[in-house]
This record gives C-alpha cells, structure tokens and sequence, in this order.
C-alpha cells in the first residue's frame, strides 16, 4: 500500500519547513561566495587606499599657497613638464626647475590677485582671452608667439582653431580652465607692464661711476692697492682697463641711475663712499654672461663714485629703456615682499618646509609622469623616490 504524503497545514510558516539536503549546499554555496566577495573587496579597498595614500594624495597636497589659493603638486607637476617638453618630438630637454617653476606660479598669482586692484583696476574679459588664443593659434603656423589680443580677423576655421586647442590641452596636460588662467595672466602682466610705464617717474636716484674691468681678482686686488697708496685712478684705467667703453675716457662712465646696474654693482655703487675705489667685485650671477660655463673667468670690477644725487632727471634713452623693462620685476618684488601678500611654501622634508628633500621629490614624480605618458627623456634623471628609496 503506497505511502500517503505528509501534507503540510495552510497556517505552517515556510521557514518551519524542513531544509532539504540541496538546499543547505546550495546556501553554504552562496555564503561562501559572498565572503569571498567581501574578502576580495576588503582586499581591493585596502590596496586602493594604500595607492591612494602612497601616490595619489601626496599629489592633491599644496607645495605653495598665495593669499589662500593653494597650488597643488600635480599642477606643479604638469607645469614643469611643460617648461621642458617638446610636442613636435615627443622629448624633454635639459632638466626641470620645480623652485624656478613654483615662484613663476607664485608671481603669476600676485599679477592676478593685486593688478585687478586700484591703482591699476586691470581687468580681462573672457572675449580678451578667446581673442589671445586665437592669435595664438594663427601665429603658431608662422612661429609667432604674441598673445596681445587684437581685433585681427581670425585665419582658422572653428574646427581648425577646436583642433589647435585640443592638441594643446593634450600636450600641456592643463584643463581649459587651467589654460584661459595662463591666457589671462599673460594679458594682465601686458596691461600692467603699459600702466607701469606710462606713469614711470621721469627722475632716479644716480650716481657719477668710474669703472676699472680686469680679468682676474689679483689684478683687481693689486690695482686698488695702488689707488689706496696714491696713484690716480684715471691713469690705471686707461692703461689696464677692458672695458672698451670707459677706459679711454679713464674709466668715466658718467651719470648713471644706479637700477640700471647690475644687482651687485648697484648694492657696491649704492653703499661707496665718495671717491673710494670699491673692493673687487663681480657680476651677479643671474646677470653673468653665458660664456662662463664655457670656462672663462668673469671680470672683475673696481668701481668709484665721485658724486651722488636723489631724483636726477634721466634724459639717457638706454637708460630710460633699461629702466622701463625693470619695472615690472620691481614691481612684482616689491609685492610679493608686502605683508599685505601672504605667501607659504610647503613640502615633505622633515621641517615641512620646500627643501632639498621636496624638490627631489618632485623631480621623481616628472619622471614618473613622463614614463606614464610614453615620452622619450633625453637626460639622466632620478629613477627612485627620494623618500622610500624605491
């Protein structure tokens, strides 16, 4: 007689009924899935923010901030790439500045921030910047490299000029916003560089200079030895001086405004006594001529002023030229010296300071960047992380 079936009662909940065999393997199945899912996950999420941690992050931190807008690493980054890197090559040349590259940034933040204030009130519409890259991009194909904006009726076709900038922003690595700040700097640094020299003072503190020019310091050294025991400067000057341009008129240089020197000549003209010879002294080195790496020797300088004075008339158009094309730097290093900017610099060294350390740091992350972007680097460079030596 065939078993009757157990029949299960309307009002039996289902989760009373009995497990079957298939049904616990399959749920031991599916638990065993989803804790390896979440090991696996677990796993994944530790890596990535180990990544993060490790390469990610120390990128978006700030190496400099100016009066609260914070410049990251890989803004600094991209912008040092883009100091060294020929497109049309594929290759960088010589090595990066990242110190060069930061201050550049920093300066281009004060025009921004402080040239739009009065006195100067200098603005830049987004049709000033679209007209600037358009120039920019019609000039490229003759190897001009003015970005005044102008009312020059447009070359390229929108899909040409789309083309043009596309491959810019590809080659620089910057957003658009990126690049129409650039853009705008430029234009109010133009602006600024026109009032500054519009509204320049006609007068400047000058100096009347005498100049002896020798080749090396023990010649200079023995020249003054011999103005300081009496003889007469004119005489040496026009007997042992290179200088072309004075020795014949015995080292006579005339009136001159003592910013159209030299930095170290104008600190030594400025602090001499008058008619005291000057201990020997030599150009400073952002202002030395390039032929020095070839392994010549700097000349030496004795300098002597006989007369001063404070706001002389300049009527010299050299000087007047000189002058003009200071301004702008002046400007700048007198801005960024107020305590109305406040400018701080970070890194990763030990003080938390921009040091050595930082700057190796950065120089490894370039490297790093140009690999990731398949570029050819023609210079020996640093391989492994100054920080983990890895």
């Amino acid at each position: 007689m065939p078993k009757k079936k157990k029949l299960v009662r309307k009002d039996q909940p289902i989760e009373d009924l009995p497990e079957t065999a298939d049904a616990k393997r399959r749920r031991r199945k599916n638990n065993t899935i989803i804790i390896a899912s979440l090991i696996l996950a677990v796993i994944i999420g530790v890596s990535a923010f180990g990544w993060y941690l490790a390469y990610k992050r120390p990128l978006l931190t700030n190496v400099a901030v100016v009066n609260g807008k914070k410049i990251s690493v890989d803004y600094i980054l991209r912008r040092c790439l883009m100091s060294i890197y020929d497109a049309s090559t594929n290759t960088t040349t010589g090595t990066a500045d990242p110190l060069g590259v930061i201050q550049n940034i920093i300066q281009e933040q004060i025009v921004e921030q402080d040239a739009a204030k009065p006195p100067y009130n200098i603005t830049v519409t987004d049709a000033d910047i679209d007209q600037a890259l358009r120039n920019e991009a019609n000039s490229s194909s003759s190897d001009s490299t003015t970005t005044t904006p102008t009312t020059t009726t447009p070359t390229m076709t929108d899909a040409e000029f789309n083309e043009w900038y596309r491959q810019l922003m590809n080659n620089s690595q910057l957003s658009d916003a990126e690049l129409r700040e650039l853009v705008k700097v430029d234009i109010m640094e133009q602006r600024l560089n026109t009032y500054l020299t519009n509204n320049m003072p006609t007068t400047a503190d000058q100096v009347h200079l005498w100049d002896i020019v020798v080749s090396d310091q023990t010649t200079a050294t023995d020249i003054k030895q011999r103005i300081d025991n009496g003889e007469d400067f004119s005489t040496i000057a026009k007997e042992l001086s290179i200088d072309s341009n004075t020795s014949a008129q015995g080292g006579d240089m005339g009136w001159v405004p003592t910013k159209t020197l030299d930095s170290s000549l104008e600190y030594t003209a400025n602090k001499a006594d008058i008619g005291i010879v000057s201990n020997p002294v030599q150009l400073s080195t952002a202002m030395q001529d390039s032929s020095s790496s070839s392994g010549n020797t700097d000349p030496f300088y004795l300098l002597m002023v006989t007369e001063k004075s404070t706001a002389m008339e300049v009527n010299d158009p050299d000087y007047i030229s000189i002058l003009q094309g200071r301004l702008l730097q002046d400007w700048l290093d007198t801005e960024m010296a107020s305590k109305d900017n406040v400018i701080e610099l970070h890194g990763r060294g030990i003080k938390g300071g921009y040091d050595s350390t930082t700057n190796a740091w950065i120089l490894y992350q370039i490297e790093r960047l140009k690999r990731s972007r398949g570029i050819v680097d023609t210079t020996t460079t640093t391989t492994t992380d100054p920080l983990t030596g890895q």
